[in-house]
């Protein structure tokens, strides 16, 4: 009889630690890229950031975030070059972003504007972006929030 109190109450003990291992609730992060493009807004309903080091020791580290919406297809990519992991206001024109707004499987690159990162905190990279094209596409009231790349 004893035996089998003990491993009931083994059984028991293990059963609360492992139930305190178990993580509840949602995630904090709720990516989000939008942006006005003429009459249409496009709203990315997948964005993905990530991290692209060079194998040269001085270039640095660049961010990049792709905002994609999948029902029209469409994809804005911003670039900061030289990403520090803090916030700021990067030049498309002096270099220090890029900026590129794909539809219907033409590339609409930046020739200027900005991109800027309002918050790089623990977890999250936020900012607003704005460019237009060489063929006069004007993209702007750009935002985006996003998980930083090695966070996930």
């Amino acid at each position: 009889m004893k035996k089998s109190i003990f491993s009931i109450v083994v059984i028991l003990c293990c059963g609360l630690i492992f139930a305190g291992c178990t993580k509840t609730g949602t995630p904090t992060i709720d990516p989000s890229m939008s942006a006005t493009i003429g009459s249409y807004t496009l709203n990315a309903d997948y964005i993905e950031p990530r991290l692209l080091t060079s194998q040269v020791a001085d270039t640095g580290t660049t961010l990049i975030i792709d905002g994609y919406e999948r029902s029209s297809g469409d994809k804005i990519e911003i670039t900061v070059t030289k990403y520090t992991g803090k916030p700021g206001t990067y030049s498309i024109v002096q270099g220090q972003a890029s900026a590129y707004y794909l539809h219907n499987n033409v590339k609409y690159v930046a020739t200027g504007g900005i991109v800027a990162i309002k918050d790089a905190s623990n977890n999250v990279i936020s900012g607003y972006y704005n460019f237009t094209t060489a063929s006069g596409v004007t993209i702007l009231n750009g935002n985006y929030i996003c998980g930083k790349p090695w966070v996930y």
